[in-house]
């Protein structure tokens, strides 16, 4: 506690009276919080009549601030660029033969502990990011930990850190690969444009993974906004490119289920060289088809037809997307023989 706080604050403890630092009933953390807030100007009253129930945001129930998934997708359900397996298998190396390379390979004596392993997965949207976090996991055979966050997020002084400090505590205790989808949410570039409890937070989000001992996995579309101390901490990058031709051919034949009646005609070889979509685009495409297929009875088959038009939809969908409809174009009218 600064001089100038103790000469401007008396706090009491209701049990050991006037205290300086801390006492059996207040930490320390807690007289330091309570006077930032009183500095602040927080103003605290009792009413003396009609006196309502305290609202207190520490004796609220604890809500989760990450979600506890269970993978449903292996490596064997991804079609993935052969970099991009790559990647994927030397983390699952690494991970299967952690003890023979810190232990009998000596890697521990070097870096004088048992290091983590933080994964970062860059690429377009519908690439494949969020299920190869989900393949990682069942691989391990360990729960997935999705953040929220929503609650990882806290307005009051110094909860968001407490947060992030039990996001990371409850995964490692839970053997679960804790997984920040569209990380740059919360690793964006510090800076001094920045709020001071922004930079705080990402500060804090370094620390712990610095020394976090489990598995890390980090998913973005912009990779470029994410902090640069992150560096050093990803221990492997991995690519999703958007698929090529032959990639959107094998994601067309894995997506279509065998039980779902093509009629003779769909060339998936086609679809694939004239559209240049993603896998989760794609996904859309197949269902779509069905959809429209559906639309003319159920004994009707999936024809190519259908899928052409789901292709074409999906494509001005992107395009949908982009339009700035607030900006309309400009508009010339012939009034009075004039232009």
């Amino acid at each position: 506690m600064g001089k100038e706080n103790q000469d401007e604050w008396i706090v009491k403890c209701p049990k050991c009276g006037r205290i300086r630092e801390s006492c059996r009933h207040v930490s320390r953390d807690d007289v330091r919080r309570i006077l930032r807030l009183l500095d602040a100007g927080v103003e605290v009253y009792q009413a003396d009549d009609d006196r309502e129930p305290p609202e207190s945001h520490v004796h609220e129930p604890p809500r989760p601030v990450a979600q506890a998934v269970q993978p449903r997708f292996t490596l064997k359900d991804i079609v993935l660029a052969e970099t991009t397996r790559e990647g994927l298998l030397d983390a699952l190396t690494e991970l299967r033969h952690k003890g023979l390379m810190y232990r009998r390979w000596g890697l521990k004596k070097v870096l004088k502990k048992t290091k983590g392993l933080t994964l970062l997965f860059a690429g377009p949207p519908g690439t494949g990011k969020t299920m190869a976090a989900e393949a990682i996991a069942s691989e391990l055979g360990r729960p997935l930990h999705v953040v929220n966050y929503a609650q990882l997020e806290n307005m009051w002084v110094g909860e968001t850190e407490k947060n992030i400090e039990h996001v990371f505590h409850t995964a490692l205790d839970a053997g679960a690969v804790l997984f920040f989808d569209e990380a740059d949410a919360v690793f964006q570039r510090r800076s001094y444009m920045a709020t001071p409890w922004m930079n705080r937070d990402v500060n804090v989000l370094l620390a712990q993974m610095e020394n976090y001992p489990g598995v890390v996995v980090l998913a973005t579309n912009l990779a470029k906004v994410m902090d640069r101390a992150l560096d050093r901490r990803i221990d492997i990058a991995v690519e999703f490119p958007m698929p090529d031709a032959p990639m959107r051919r094998m994601i067309y034949e894995h997506l279509v289920p065998k039980e779902a009646p093509l009629a003779k005609g769909v060339d998936f070889e086609s679809l694939a060289q004239k559209y240049a979509l993603s896998g989760g685009s794609i996904l859309n495409v197949v269902r779509q088809a069905m959809r429209t297929s559906l639309r003319r009875g159920k004994r009707h088959r999936i024809t190519m037809e259908d899928f052409i038009r789901a292709a074409d939809r999906e494509v001005k969908k992107s395009l949908l997307t982009s339009a700035d409809h607030l900006q309309a174009p400009p508009r010339r009218e012939r009034i009075g023989g004039y232009a």
